[in-house]
């Protein structure tokens, strides 16, 4: 596991990936049908969803096999989204197979796939922090460009997008009500970290008001976990954009809200904008609407992790809802 993860969110990815344990012969087999003879496999920690392993074939060449135990099949999504960007210019890797099969009493999707070339910008040996700021600034320029080409795709519905191209709704309302169903959830949530319900209310209320303003995006391609860690980079350019599982239809902030949330207090989120070449896009709205989306983010986050039982991750989520919510002050 890389050794620039923080050891609290350490201790939680082996916890989580100490649950998946596919048998050895089902892997050989799964990549002996799309790549050929395994020789060597080595699992990598990194996200909390897959079963991840770097695998050396008999002919020396690497490959990459994710294992979801998703309840539905899964990887069709990342093979649609990266057959579009592909047409425009974005560098992604080759899905070699997508396999579906009941191992035990569950169905396991596998994804075998080429590895991309370079180094991760975050946990892949690169220390990203620690580069000089123009370097710094360069990738994500380009980062910026490569995004300004996935949001160039029109999309249909709103939310994740299942299969070949579906939208989890037809309609942005729908992500609305849904979120709001979960106030009582939440409530639960902000009563076990001693936080004011009032706070609940009041971003459900932000979040209640966005409704008419949403209701009039025209949705895009987002890849909805955009961020370096995802991206490869060699000899000063990023080379490849990982990890497409999360693909969502939705307006273009989107992915500007997430890259914020989860990056904007160390990588400024005014470099992706820099580099992103459809400036029509800041206009008036564009603040406003990154925060409302940072609520919405912030209320699922607590949500999942507080179901995961990490308390910390659920701690962090409400200070920075505590924030977003200041900013509507």
């Amino acid at each position: 596991m890389d050794k620039n993860i923080k050891p609290g969110y350490k201790k939680y990815l082996a916890s989580m990936h100490g649950k998946f344990i596919t048998p050895d012969d089902v892997i050989r087999e799964v990549v002996k049908e799309g790549a050929g003879n395994l020789v060597s496999k080595k699992r990598i920690i990194a996200g909390e969803v897959s079963e991840v392993y770097n695998i050396i074939l008999e002919n020396k060449k690497p490959v990459i096999l994710r294992i979801s135990r998703s309840p539905r099949p899964n990887f069709l999504q990342d093979k649609w989204a990266m057959e579009q960007v592909k047409k425009l210019g974005v560098p992604v890797p080759e899905i070699l197979l997508i396999k579906y099969l009941i191992v035990g009493n569950q169905e396991l999707s596998f994804c075998l796939m080429e590895k991309a070339e370079g180094k991760s910008l975050e946990r892949g040996g690169i220390n990203f922090e620690s580069l000089p700021e123009a370097i710094r600034k360069s990738y994500i320029l380009q980062a910026g460009e490569i995004l300004s080409k996935i949001h160039s795709i029109e999309t249909l519905g709103f939310g994740w997008i299942i299969g070949e191209g579906k939208a989890e709704y037809n309609t942005s309302e729908e992500i609305i009500d849904e979120l709001l169903k979960r106030k009582e959830r939440i409530y639960k949530v902000a009563d076990a970290q001693k936080f004011d319900r009032r706070l609940v209310d009041e971003a459900l209320d932000i979040v209640g008001r966005f409704r008419e303003r949403y209701s009039h995006i025209n949705p895009h391609l987002n890849h909805a976990d955009y961020g370096h860690k995802h991206f490869m980079v060699k000899k000063g350019k990023i080379v490849a954009v990982l990890d497409w599982g999360g693909v969502r239809s939705d307006s273009p902030i989107y992915d500007f809200a997430n890259w914020d949330y989860w990056y904007g207090h160390y990588i400024p989120t005014n470099w992706l904008k820099e580099g992103y070449q459809n400036k029509q896009l800041f206009d008036e709205n564009f603040e406003d609407t990154l925060h409302v989306m940072r609520i919405m983010k912030g209320i699922e986050i607590a949500d999942w992790y507080e179901s995961q039982n990490y308390g910390e991750a659920v701690e962090k989520a409400l200070a920075k809802l505590t924030d977003d919510l200041n900013y509507f002050k």
